[in-house]
């Protein structure tokens, strides 16, 4: 069957405590205090390091594997620790080391009775101490216990975690895989996973049905395939398996990119069109850039120790929204006609406005990402921020195709007009992309479908960087961006713009039509003075 295959129990003593021969010596009890059971208390090993040491030390140092490390004090019976997703190759293991705290009865407990029979044995006192006495291994009352994703009759992770009325042992009965533990010494062990046909969601969970608190310190690694090569991806779970490789090819891509960025803006500054765009876009790639460092940063040292610089991840989050709401506003300004067809920018509050809601579901994803349980497989698409932000991502595309339609009916230069027929059917489609890859996404499997979504994202991104400063050519840059001939008023709307008075206007002579009727006669012997007309002259 699917799982994992049966535990080796290497309890280890070392470093315990030696007790006195008579076996009476009294001996305080172990204990933890812990400001509850929290997952994610990271060890902080060293301190960040320049970059490229860091990255060195992270693609060829060894390899620990994922790693879990937590100190739990809790009066729950059932605690759930981490999750993590296996594989189908069979070739990953989960290494434990859990000490768990008991507290000592006539000053000397379970396992040390173990160890001081077998030394009694040892001296040849056998008057109160028996071979079998010492192999008697006493009832376990703590489990690891280990949950899939499965779906069938039992076992299913969902259906024991959101029963609250099914008792702690009933939970402890429909594990896949429960390992006894020994209280008051380091268990470790090595548990080796089998073949699956599908990568498993496997969860993890301390148990305790006969006791009303647990405390305990634990330590677990989670290997993938590989583990044993050392592979810079073996420590991470399979749904995030190919995020370090992603980020270096876009660190290495945006680097490459922003040599011809640079070559850009010069080109620019020699024509004398360099604008508050052209730095705005500058800014947001700027952003993106260093997103992309510090994740590379993040993961090459995850790949080290299995926990990275967690701090540098969130930073990076909060440079690619900086980048995405600068990009979003370059895009707005640029549908506006803003220093292409009117130095004039007309109501900039909106603007402001959207970036204030952008930043606001940004907010409302990270903290929705927080409070939610760690316990399920979450997709930042099917929270509440998620639907959010793909709605906001289809209202802004109405308003870039409102603006954009304004502008271009308003600007009367060929040159321009065609510069906004390609920069509206570029960047429609960048607008339309995130809600139609999240359907997409929708239909894959859990453990595919933030990695292949980031990974779409961060190319579409990439792509309209580059694509942007195409959209001119050489030879037209000077007629596009120079601000010499630009309306110095606001563009009116598309309605104000079509109540212009017939006289104003030239319609040539094929769409004028017919009159019904014939045209009036036209007498050619009438004279007028103009002038008297006007109140002037005689």
């Amino acid at each position: 069957r699917e799982g994992h295959g049966g535990a080796c129990h290497d309890h280890d003593t070392a470093g315990r405590r030696e007790a006195g021969a008579s076996g009476t010596k009294g001996t305080e009890p172990i204990g933890w205090r812990g400001d509850g059971w929290s997952r994610g208390r990271r060890r902080s090993g060293w301190d960040l390091l320049p970059f490229v040491m860091v990255v060195l030390v992270g693609l060829l140092g060894t390899a620990q594997g994922k790693t879990f490390e937590t100190v739990i004090d809790t009066s729950d019976q059932w605690v759930y620790l981490d999750k993590f997703v296996f594989d189908d190759t069979g070739n990953g293991v989960l290494v434990y080391e859990i000490e768990i705290a008991e507290a000592e009865k006539n000053g000397i407990s379970r396992s040390d009775f173990t160890i001081v029979c077998k030394q009694e044995i040892q001296q040849g006192n056998t008057t109160n101490f028996t071979m079998s006495s010492c192999t008697q291994v006493p009832n376990p009352s703590t489990y690891l216990l280990f949950y899939n994703d499965v779906m069938d009759e039992k076992h299913e992770w969902r259906t024991v975690y959101e029963d609250r009325l099914m008792s702690c042992e009933d939970k402890v009965r429909w594990a896949r895989q429960p390992v006894p533990l020994e209280s008051g010494i380091i268990n470790r062990a090595t548990i080796p996973l089998n073949e699956a046909s599908l990568p498993r969601f496997w969860y993890v969970v301390l148990a305790n049905c006969r006791s009303d608190s647990i405390n305990a310190r634990v330590t677990i690694w989670f290997k993938n395939n590989g583990w044993e090569q050392n592979s810079i991806t073996s420590e991470f779970s399979y749904d995030e398996q190919g995020l370090l490789e992603m980020t270096i090819f876009y660190f290495a891509t945006y680097t490459v990119g922003a040599f011809f960025m640079g070559g850009v803006m010069y080109r620019y500054m020699e024509k004398d069109v360099i604008h508050e765009i052209h730095w705005m876009l500058l800014g947001s790639f700027a952003c993106y850039w260093t997103m992309h460092l510090l994740f590379l940063i993040h993961y090459a040292k995850y790949s080290q120790d299995g926990m990275g610089y967690e701090w540098l991840g969130i930073f990076a989050r909060c440079l690619e929204v900086c980048g995405l709401v600068i990009f979003i506003n370059c895009l707005l300004l640029i549908a506006r006609g803003w220093t292409i067809t009117t130095n004039k920018l007309s109501r900039k509050s909106e603007n402001v406005f959207l970036s204030v809601i952008i930043v606001c579901i940004y907010v409302a994803l990270f903290f929705s990402e927080t409070m939610l349980d760690p316990a399920y497989s979450h997709y930042i698409y099917d929270s509440w921020p998620g639907y959010l932000l793909v709605a906001m991502q289809i209202f802004l595309l109405f308003l870039f195709l409102s603006l954009l339609h304004r502008t271009a009916t308003f600007e009367k230069r060929v040159v321009k007009r065609a510069f906004y027929k390609r920069f509206g059917a570029i960047f429609s489609l960048w607008f339309i992309q995130l809600p139609i890859f999240v359907a997409i996404a929708s239909v894959m499997p859990v453990y595919y479908k933030a990695k292949v979504m980031l990974g779409i994202q961060w190319g579409v991104q990439l792509c309209s960087f580059l694509l942007l400063p195409a959209l001119s050519t050489t030879k037209n840059t000077h007629e596009i961006y120079s601000t010499e001939n630009n309306y110095d008023a606001r563009i009116p709307s598309v309605a104000r713009q079509q109540r212009v008075l017939p006289s104003a206007m030239q319609i040539p002579a094929s769409q004028m039509g017919s009159v019904p009727g014939g045209l009036p006669p036209v007498n050619r012997q009438m004279q007028a003075n103009l002038g008297r007309a006007e109140g002037y002259g005689e």
